[in-house]
């Protein structure tokens, strides 16, 4: 049953990752400024935020496994719709819902994880997440390539999309189910809710901002090549992707209130790595460090959250506060950085790494 759970994670992350890899080729086939692609990112967040109230609502009245076959259908099929999506606003619209069946599926997905836990009596959210986190990985080499090649995007999408619902889908019948609840959108934030927020929040903030500006800063601080500045994002998704794998049995064994502190603490050493390195290699490894401090934080929120109220209704309530930490943090450290430097800026992430070590205990 674990294998299959993690079939379904790996598949997501290959299709988020053929997306965002091939998105500058999508912004060259419809001619999009850099304004037209802020508001398709700006599309895709606000389809995700919606998405996540009805997982829950979906979830709590279909079941783990056909919420997640049908989210995960949606997901599948929307990838095609993007590349052949005619003008800015079809592809604004496309790529709202596709985010938004994304984050349906990413409530099933966690919400199952939970309950295989619970059978398990054992953590295995973390093993699920270093799938997705391989899943994307696989995906940006696999569109690598076919951009290199020169394969048109509806090929590219269509067959992506195909190869991941074939695997996704059967696997998904392995999903626990529950159904015939009463539907409910999000969980009422009590104050145990609240602070488990709070250490998404934080969490989520520094590995989206990971994303955003790891490539931009090698290259405009450190006069990076291209190649160079893409490893700094590879390293961060590798780090990820490697200390997940480990991460269930780390939380066995030490709990998840050190988890969370060492995470916090592990993250600021990589941030002051980032900001003080006197060359490339130097930023590439602190990248690196800071993806393995914050890679066990998004399972071990996601795991906690059902202990506070119903199991999707709080997933996807603590989900929607980390998404709201992961699409404010870009955008906080560009500002920050208007003002003063790009390597000061992105000091923000030791600041939030700090605070989920202050937050640990009394959110876990």
């Amino acid at each position: 049953m674990l294998a299959s759970h993690v079939t379904v994670f790996l598949a997501t992350g290959v299709l988020t990752a053929t997306w965002a890899a091939r998105l500058p080729d999508t912004a060259q086939r419809l001619d999009l400024s850099i304004a037209d692609v802020a508001l398709v990112v700006l599309g895709i967040e606000g389809g995700a935020l919606a998405g996540l109230p009805a997982g829950a609502a979906l979830v709590a009245l279909l079941g783990c496994r056909r919420g997640l076959r049908l989210g995960f259908a949606l997901y599948a099929g929307g990838v095609p719709v993007l590349a052949i999506a005619p003008s800015l606003g079809v592809l604004v619209l496309a790529a709202a819902g596709w985010a938004a069946a994304n984050s349906v599926v990413d409530v099933a997905m966690n919400t199952a994880g939970v309950r295989l836990e619970s059978r398990a009596h054992r953590p295995v959210l973390a093993t699920l997440h270093a799938g997705q986190s391989a899943g994307v990985l696989l995906g940006a080499a696999v569109a690598t390539a076919a951009a290199t090649a020169g394969v048109p995007l509806p090929v590219h999408f269509a067959a992506v999309g195909t190869v991941a619902a074939l695997a996704a889908l059967p696997a998904a019948v392995a999903a626990p189910t529950a159904a015939g609840a009463a539907p409910r959108l999000l969980a009422r934030p009590d104050r145990r809710l609240v602070l488990i927020g709070a250490v998404a929040f934080c969490g989520f903030l520094v590995e989206g901002a990971a994303a955003a500006w790891a490539g931009i800063h090698l290259r405009t601080e450190h006069g990076a090549s291209a190649g160079l500045a893409a490893a700094g994002y590879t390293a961060t998704v590798a780090a990820l992707a490697v200390v997940r794998l480990f991460g269930d049995r780390i939380a066995a064994r030490v709990g998840r209130v050190r988890v969370v502190r060492t995470s916090g603490l592990v993250a600021a050493a990589g941030t002051a790595l980032v900001t003080l390195a006197p060359s490339v290699p130097a930023a590439v490894a602190g990248w690196a460090v800071l993806g393995a401090g914050i890679a066990l934080v998004a399972p071990t929120v996601i795991g906690a959250a059902p202990e506070a109220a119903n199991p999707a209704s709080a997933i996807a309530a603590v989900t929607v506060v980390g998404y709201a930490g992961s699409f404010s943090g870009p955008p906080a450290v560009g500002a920050i950085a208007a003002a003063s430097s790009l390597s000061a800026a992105i000091g923000l992430c030791a600041v939030a790494g700090l605070a989920l070590a202050a937050l640990a205990r009394r959110a876990l």
